[in-house]
């Protein structure tokens, strides 16, 4: 199914859940007004349609409190989804358009480019976890690294050797230019690094 195509279905299935809503809420207000005694069925409505709802203007006690709370809660919940139809809608990208032609459009998913830096920073030495978030904007790819190093490592050092490869290895896969790259260090403790360390030995 093509784009235009999911887009016209996405238009149609949000009418319907519109003209449900309001045809809800249509139902209640007509009930709530002949429960409070302010419209008559039988002048409303044909026979036999006003013997069914006659029976709301007698209502009495526990029995006129659940109907006008029912109508009522569904009528909140109605304006609630209302409101939520009606507030754009931003999609999240899930991937960054590398070339869009009259053939199609080319894309590689943010979990490609995320795996791509991660592999790539550790790869260096010092670096014992990384977690890379990606970003596209108007001017270009923005990274966001977050390193675990040892506590013999120097950030001042495995900063830069991270964007330095982060950016080669991205612009070289997308074809696209990196133009931030934020890296954040954290030490881990010194028994977790111990053991990866020896288990990275064996």
């Amino acid at each position: 199914m093509s784009t235009s195509q999911n887009k016209s279905m996405n238009i149609f299935n949000r009418f319907l859940v519109i003209l449900g809503i309001l045809l809800i809420g249509s139902g209640c207000s007509a009930i709530l007004m002949i429960t409070f005694g302010m419209l008559d069925p039988e002048q409303m409505m044909p026979s036999p349609w006003h013997q069914i709802f006659t029976p709301l203007t007698q209502l009495e006690g526990t029995n006129w409190w659940s109907v006008v709370g029912v109508c009522l809660g569904l009528l909140c919940l109605g304006l609630c989804l209302l409101i939520v139809e009606f507030i754009p809608h931003s999609s999240k990208n899930s991937a960054v358009t590398v070339k869009k032609d009259d053939l199609g459009h080319i894309t590689a998913s943010l979990t490609s480019i995320q795996d791509l830096v991660n592999r790539e920073a550790g790869k260096i030495e010092g670096i014992l976890e990384s977690s890379t978030k990606v970003k596209e904007g108007s001017d270009g790819i923005h990274l966001h690294c977050r390193l675990i190093v040892t506590p013999q490592a120097s950030a001042n050092v495995l900063g830069p050797q991270v964007q330095d490869r982060a950016k080669e290895v991205v612009e070289r896969y997308l074809g696209k230019n990196v133009v931030e790259i934020h890296i954040q260090t954290q030490m881990a403790p010194l028994e977790k690094n111990t053991r990866r360390i020896q288990s990275r030995v064996r």
